[in-house]
């Protein structure tokens, strides 16, 4: 007796029409939702589960669910999903996180798209599944990503908001390359003319529909806001998202990029988290049904027959991905532990690698084997990422303790030089580099059509006979004649990276601070440096481009090989120099922080004086420490009630604060920045240093104090509140510089570090205690 006539159910259900196949989902969908939140796993793994244990593949039992009755159905879940991504999508937070993120999504996705095509080369696969491979390995798990960082309190620090920047420009590009994968794999082949026409139009009809979409919104919102029902809204906002997405069809696009344009012209505030909040449901539903009948594509033959390369391509994925997002990140001027952070958080594939191997699938362009490649790629990367995300400190510092000493150097060395670029730099510079630039990019376009055209050459023209050598030294001399006419073009990008240089570097060197390195052997050594930096991000950029159409392995060892040169020649300069930078760095911080304080202030009080032509002034305060408000929140002082005056910053120990907050607290020799006329500004001046009474003068006065955390010392790797010294010691952190990163007021949570100055603010005998401990910690380290 067999399984079917045991349990009719199951057999009813295998003949039954759509609505009975939707009924397994659901109900496999259910079950493993409630699995995954019990053990604490992303759904979106249940999902493939359920579509695994209910397709045909598994083989123990006759599949209780029709796959091509619902497939097309499940595309649905990538248009809803889609709809979301464009509903977050904002030019003002894509603005603000541009250069950073765009920098990490460049060089992430070049190595990621290197990666598939080699490895496609490696596994006997096609190119066409090599160019698929690069694609699904190129976008990281939204979902995944998001929900963990919103659980572990992380989406809104700096690391986070570098995160999602970059996630939102993954979005942009996975729409891209919906697009562009979907024509490869109707026509089976990569058309360079046909990718730019694509191009063309799509950006026309994105242009085209935003403008439109965007105005002819306003007026629905506005009908919705007035009489809008849920009922209507919902259906609304249906109708959009259908009516969007078949105009995309009719054009021969996606339904995807219809789904995204229709969130991107709806408005975020005010009803657009409505129109969130009510069709999240659906969303919910068909994401599931895309995910479970991706499972049911799932071999678990293929998958054990390619473990061993699902394992090697996960590791190069996690360490591949976390290594161009940080240095994009780095370079673009992040702080090395923020980009550390912010590229842990990207370790992984997801629903996008899914959607992108169906489109393989429907048009039958790709193998199994990579069906079944990128869901083990996709399980083992998204089961890692909880634990890599709740150990990014140790990771951190484990990678840095196996960093060479002059890698560290140079990133400290690197990290300074952003911070005091991005205070000297000024318009004119950028006017200037214009050029430069233009230059780089222009030679580097032509010389990869120039090696390109060699390869296609070399492929498509035969020997001519009365040439005596081979083809493959034919082919050979081809090469090496398109590296001699690329060869001008090499140095003078060269030249143009080299003036980029003097511009910057004398920009950041004509600073106070930096004067006594602006000349002589420090100068050229300096340059030297962020040449060679340059230089070796461009090689990398380079060898990824045209790596496709240089002979096997040869450009590889040239490339290292000259990296390992220069490499040898520069470090050991770097490790010197910058011993005798770090010394003048800290002597001299607190003076500069200070002067450039004074110059905004003063930027900013003339501004005012321009704009207000009657008497409102801004005028200093120092506040006494014998002031009864001292440790008191602004809100307790009610200044404005009092005097009329506004509290408009605040300068504290050498930290600018200008995010002036009700429950912010006012401190011994705070200099507070007030707004106010004359007489208001006089009255809060004898107002503010009220002193106090009685028992209050007798308490130990307030005072600020710096430190910086020693070598070796037990801080080192803690969060503020681990350390416990306000509650030991009575002493608070109120802020910290950290190479280029200022942090006021720091979180409870915030890790100390190595070599971070704190400003520490309390009673001067327990200040005192803490210097006499750190102190301590210096002589152990020393006698060890």
């Amino acid at each position: 007796m067999t399984l079917i006539e045991t349990f009719p159910l199951a057999a009813s259900a295998n003949a039954s029409p759509i609505l009975a196949d939707l009924a397994w989902i659901m109900l496999g969908a259910a079950v493993a939702a409630l699995i995954c939140a019990r053990i604490k796993l992303p759904p979106l793994l249940g999902y493939l589960f359920a579509g695994f244990f209910l397709g045909p593949n598994l083989g123990l039992w006759p599949p209780l669910v029709t796959l091509s009755n619902v497939q097309d159905l499940s595309e649905l879940g990538v248009v809803f999903l889609m709809f979301y991504i464009g509903l977050e999508f904002n030019l003002e937070k894509v603005r603000k996180v541009f250069a950073p993120a765009g920098t990490a999504l460049v060089l992430q996705t070049l190595l990621m798209l290197f990666i598939g095509l080699q490895a496609s080369e490696w596994l006997g696969l096609s190119t066409m599944d090599g160019w698929f491979l690069g694609g699904l390995l190129s976008i990281s798990s939204s979902m995944v990503s998001v929900k963990l960082m919103r659980e572990n309190g992380s989406f809104n620090r700096q690391h986070g908001q570098q995160a999602v920047g970059i996630l939102v420009f993954e979005d942009i590009l996975a729409i891209l390359l919906l697009v562009l994968l979907n024509g490869m794999a109707a026509s089976g082949s990569f058309d360079y003319a046909k990718l730019g026409k694509t191009a063309f139009f799509i950006g026309l009809f994105i242009v085209a529909v935003f403008l439109i979409g965007t105005l002819g919104s306003k007026r629905l919102v506005r009908v919705l806001e007035k009489r809008g029902t849920t009922e209507m809204i919902t259906m609304a906002t249906l109708g959009l998202i259908f009516g969007v997405s078949l105009i995309a069809e009719q054009f021969q696009f996606s339904w995807a990029l219809g789904g995204f344009l229709a969130g991107a012209i709806l408005p975020t505030a005010g009803i657009g988290h409505r129109i969130e909040s009510l069709t999240e449901p659906l969303r919910d539903l068909f994401c599931a049904l895309f995910f479970v009948t991706v499972g049911m594509l799932i071999e678990p033959a293929a998958l054990w027959e390619n473990a061993p390369a699902i394992l090697i391509l996960s590791a190069v994925v996690v360490v591949g991905k976390f290594a161009a997002c940080w240095l994009g990140l780095f370079i673009a001027g992040q702080h090395a532990d923020v980009a550390g952070r912010a590229a842990i958080i990207k370790s992984q594939i997801g629903e996008f690698s899914f959607v992108i191997t169906a489109i393989g699938a429907k048009y039958g362009a790709t193998s199994p084997e990579l069906q079944s490649i990128a869901s083990g790629v996709a399980f083992v990367t998204i089961l890692l990422t909880p634990f890599l995300i709740n150990s990014e400190g140790p990771i951190l510092r484990a990678i840095e303790r196996a960093a060479p000493k002059a890698l560290k150097e140079f990133t400290q060395l690197y990290a300074q030089w952003q911070d005091n670029l991005e205070l000297s730099f000024n318009r004119s510079v950028l006017n200037l580099a214009r050029g430069p630039l233009m230059r780089i990019v222009l030679h580097f376009l032509i010389i990869n059509a120039i090696i390109i055209g060699a390869a296609i050459v070399s492929a498509h023209v035969a020997k001519p006979d009365f040439v005596p050598i081979s083809d493959e030294h034919f082919s050979q001399a081809l090469f090496l004649s398109s590296l001699l006419f690329s060869l001008p073009f090499f140095v003078d990008t060269v030249r143009n990276f080299n003036v980029l240089v003097l511009l910057f570097s004398d920009a950041a060197l004509s600073q106070k601070l930096f004067q006594q390195f602006s000349k002589g052997a420090f100068r050229n050594v300096f340059n030297g440096l962020i040449l060679l930096i340059l230089l070796f991000v461009y090689g990398t950029v380079f060898l990824i481009v045209a790596a496709p159409f240089f002979p096997t392995g040869a450009i590889f060892f040239v490339f290292v090989g000259a990296a390992l040169i220069l490499s040898f020649t520069f470090w050991k300069r770097l490790v010197h120099m910058h011993n005798n930078w770090e010394m003048a760095f800290v002597e001299s911080m607190e003076n500069e922080t200070r002067s450039q304080i004074e110059k905004r202030i003063e930027h900013n009080l003339t501004q005012l004086q321009k704009e207000n032509p009657w008497q409102v002034q801004v005028e200093a305060v120092d506040i006494l420490k014998t002031s009864k408000w001292t440790g008191k929140e602004i809100k307790d002082i009610d200044l404005r009630r009092q005097t009329g005056t506004t509290i408009a910053g605040i300068e504290r120990g050498g930290f600018d604060l200008t995010d002036i907050q009700p429950y912010s607290r006012i401190f011994p020799h705070d200099k507070l920045f007030l707004l106010g006329e004359p007489q208001q500004i006089a009255a809060a001046r004898i107002y503010l240093n009220q002193e106090k009474e009685g028992d209050e003068t007798a308490q130990s006065p307030f005072r600020f104090s710096k430190e910086i955390v020693p070598p070796m010392s037990t801080w080192d790797g803690l969060s503020i509140k681990d350390t416990r010294l306000r509650s030991e010691h009575g002493v608070t952190i109120v802020g910290i510089q950290r190479a280029g990163q200022r942090i006021v007021s720091p979180s409870p949570d915030e890790v100390l570090h190595v070599g971070d100055l704190l400003l520490m603010m309390g009673c001067e005998d327990r200040l005192a205690k803490v210097n006499q401990l750190l102190l301590l910690e210096e002589e152990r380290a020393s006698a060890s």
